[in-house]
């Protein structure tokens, strides 16, 4: 079996499933489904995203972030901070690449959205 050094899986720690749910469903169109207890996941038949509940969610934002690939990073930041979450880094230039921007979702996990140059 040929090994592959993509990244198989992401876990999101949230406080409440249902809203975190809602918030990447609308956000970037994953349908979560109930995996195991106090557990939803995301299966994009390539990387997988799962939901975590937690209790404590560590907001130390100098931990790993993921970026998204989306079509339009302003878009896509717009309809965070409408649908909850908040802008941590507005959309920025990286040279030769893209843009990209850091949102936070309602629990303070920072997600990174990812547009490509020629877009």
């Amino acid at each position: 079996m040929p090994h592959s050094s993509l990244i198989g899986h992401v876990e999101i720690p949230v406080s409440d499933l249902e809203e975190a749910k809602k918030f990447y469903d609308q956000l970037f169109g994953w349908d979560f489904k109930p995996f195991g207890n106090s557990y939803y996941l995301y299966n994009s038949k390539g990387t997988t995203v799962g939901l975590r509940k937690c209790n404590n969610i560590n907001k130390d934002y100098s931990s790993t972030i993921f970026h998204v690939r989306v079509d339009d990073v302003e878009a896509v930041m717009n309809k965070a901070e409408i649908l909850g979450g908040r802008i941590f880094r507005n959309k920025t230039i990286i040279p030769v690449y893209g843009y990209y921007a850091l949102i936070h979702d309602a629990d303070g996990n920072t997600v990174g959205v990812y547009q490509d140059q020629n877009q």
